[in-house]
């Protein structure tokens, strides 16, 4: 795996062409489509060894991606090479957004084969400008080229003509694509805007293969609350009224899965959604949900698995998966607790009864907690005794909120039992907590702030309130918050993902509204940690600018994708987001939440000529950033329902 320091666009390019073909033979149908039997994968573009020709090797390719050196070598001659000229009269001092402009309207000069080009670029450098020009259709990368040059003008122009040259050497090779320059010795990256209503194309802000959120107001969170919505109820199967665990937005495929835990916090964030701004709609769905969460809940009472929920639905062998999660029934007692709230149904409070009954079996003389019950051959069941913090809070939540939705002391009893489990274990460890899955992390960290919240809201004990706050602030501690830093700011420490960075954002709406019930002081801290965090996850959601890496982009608008790595959506992700977001939405102004400014031009391009690649600002994730334990990308390998998130 490449250095995490040297993620330009085009190393991210090459990893998703692999990953894209690993992916599209896992993935089993399209959004509102029926179940299929998966379909087998595209072969990824064979590598090829660059010709000799004199103009090949003037651009040189960056290691592990010569995905196009035989198309370049073959058709770069047939390429206008335009000459450049310059503007007349003195240009003035460029700034970030007019840089951007011009570099754009720049290649796509060169791109459609001019005989003469105009360059409005007057920038210098003490080493030399090595560009690359990109081009992205439907998903895919197209087009590489790369070139370096002293002059900022020479180098785009020879890496736009080997561009072309990728993508087949036409004049109109380019037209329908989505273009990205980058200069990645100079940290700057531009992506191509979508075409606007009077067809004018500009340059966009790209750090590390990302769009930059750099102001937030409630307005832009309001639209992206709606988009969410409206993905949410997209990963709904129209079948079976599960939901999916991923949608590779790259390849536009589900997998060939519906997950019980998944479809929980899908009905979860639908009736949340439903108490923000009624809609019947979203009502339904919810209770559909419901209805197959419900159907994946064991009634057998001659083992221990009556209460349990099946783990996911197999759609191909039209069968579950005979795994009972503690965490799949943690997170169904949320949903059907909530669900009975609204509707008085009681099938949903017995079925949640039956599952906290279950988690109570689970549960080890000392407050722990075992994770899950796996089948056998022969019809047998495993325990699986691993410890994780994150099912031991599930755990606890769950009987807490069974508690005060029963008033049934036997639920207050068995949640008494972990809390004093966790609170013994901060004691000796701290807040910053690990487990058998994970090293110390913030999300295992989390889930004990938040079960001990619900714990203290259950019983009223003021140590476990006391606690809540006093690890709530370690959190609040570890969080990025370096205004000069667009690419971290507001992501924990020891968590790369969208799903880490929604569940902490949702665990901080939690007790900063817990904060202000009881009327405490320094409740902005919780506040504002959730506002940055809400500006990272924007950062991670697609929309029309950002969309330029997946096949469908209007299914995949609203969707929060895993990380800058793996542009897949989980679901959870976008729950987690929205669940904040709603927590959130009433207890914001109208003016501006938070604002980023980006340091001028001249000042960003010297800085980054001068420094070399390992300490240069804005360069990029360090060592230090790196998260052990994080779910492998999907498709990949990894030891299946050994992820604690679930």
């Amino acid at each position: 795996m490449p250095s995490a320091r040297a993620l330009t666009l085009a190393t991210l390019a090459a990893l998703a062409a692999v990953s894209s073909a690993i992916t599209t033979g896992c993935d089993s149908r399209k959004p509102g489509e029926g179940a299929a039997v998966g379909k087998p994968a595209a072969s990824a573009p064979a590598a090829t060894t660059s010709a000799s020709a004199p103009e090949a090797r003037k651009g040189a390719s960056t290691p592990g991606d010569d995905r196009f050196a035989a198309q370049i070598a073959a058709n770069l001659s047939r390429v206008p090479d335009p000459a450049i000229q310059l503007p007349e009269g003195a240009s003035a001092e460029l700034d970030n957004g007019t840089f951007r402009d011009r570099t754009i309207a720049f290649v796509r000069q060169v791109a459609a084969g001019a005989d003469r080009v105009t360059c409005d670029l007057p920038l210098s450098s003490r080493r030399p400008f090595r560009a690359l020009v990109m081009g992205f259709q439907e998903g895919k990368q197209i087009a590489r080229g790369d070139a370096s040059d002293a002059g900022l003008c020479v180098a785009l122009k020879e890496a736009t003509r080997r561009a072309v040259a990728a993508a087949g050497g036409v004049r109109e090779a380019l037209a329908g694509a989505r273009l990205v320059v980058e200069l990645p010795d100079h940290h700057e990256s531009v992506l191509e805007s979508v075409e606007s209503a009077e067809g004018k194309r500009k340059g966009v802000e790209l750090i590390e293969g990302l769009v930059p959120v750099r102001s937030l107001d409630k307005a832009l969170l309001t639209k992206r609350i709606e988009e969410g919505k409206g993905y949410l109820l997209r990963v709904v199967d129209p079948q079976h009224k599960g939901v999916h665990k991923y949608y590779h937005a790259p390849a536009d495929r589900f997998e060939n899965e519906l997950h019980t835990i998944y479809t929980a916090s899908t009905a979860l964030t639908l009736l949340k959604l439903h108490a923000h701004k009624p809609d019947e709609r979203l009502l339904r769905q919810a209770t559909e949900a419901a209805s197959f969460m419900m159907g994946m809940q064991s009634h057998d009472e001659r083992d221990r698995t009556a209460g349990g929920f099946f783990y996911s639905f197999d759609l191909e062998r039209k069968r579950p998966e005979r795994r009972l999660v503690v965490g799949t029934a943690s997170k169904s007692i949320f949903t059907l607790i909530e669900l009975h709230g609204v509707t008085k149904d009681k099938k949903y409070l017995e079925s949640a009864v039956r599952a906290a009954d279950w988690l109570i079996a689970m549960q080890r003389p000392d407050g722990s907690v075992r994770s899950a019950l796996s089948g056998q051959d022969g019809g047998a069941w495993k325990v699986q005794g691993k410890e994780s913090m994150l099912y031991t809070g599930q755990v606890l939540s769950a009987l807490s909120r069974t508690y005060r939705a029963t008033n049934n002391k036997k639920y207050l009893d068995a949640a008494g039992q972990t809390a004093d489990f966790l609170l013994a274990r901060i004691a000796k460890k701290g807040c910053f907590l690990g487990d058998d899955y994970r090293k110390p992390n913030p999300i295992s960290s989390s889930w004990a702030v938040l079960s001990l919240l619900d714990f203290a809201k259950a019983s009223g004990d003021p140590r476990f309130e006391q606690a809540v706050f006093r690890c709530a602030d370690d959190l609040v501690k570890r969080q990025w918050r370096r205004p000069e830093d667009a690419y971290r700011y507001g992501r924990w420490q020891r968590s790369l993902s969208s799903s880490g960075t929604g569940w902490l954002a949702e665990v901080m709406s939690e007790v900063y509204h817990h904060c202000r019930q009881k009327s405490m002081d320094g409740c902005e801290r919780y506040k504002d940690a959730v506002v940055a965090a809400i500006r990272l996850l924007l950062q991670y959601t697609y929309g029309p600018e950002n969309s330029f890496v997946v096949k469908n982009p209007q299914v995949a608008v609203g969707g929060v994708f895993w990380s800058v790595r793996d542009r897949y959506v989980r679901t959870d992700s976008v729950c987690h987001a929205m669940n904040a977001y709603l927590n959130m939405i009433g207890e914001l102004g109208d003016g501006p939440l938070l604002t980023l400014p980006e340091r001028p031009l001249a000042e960003r391009m010297a800085l980054a000529a001068e420094a070399t690649s390992a300490g240069a600002p804005g360069a990029g994730p360090s060592e230090e950033d790196g998260e052990d334990g994080e779910e492998p990308a999907a498709g990949r390998s990894g030891p299946k329902g050994d992820d604690p998130d679930d």
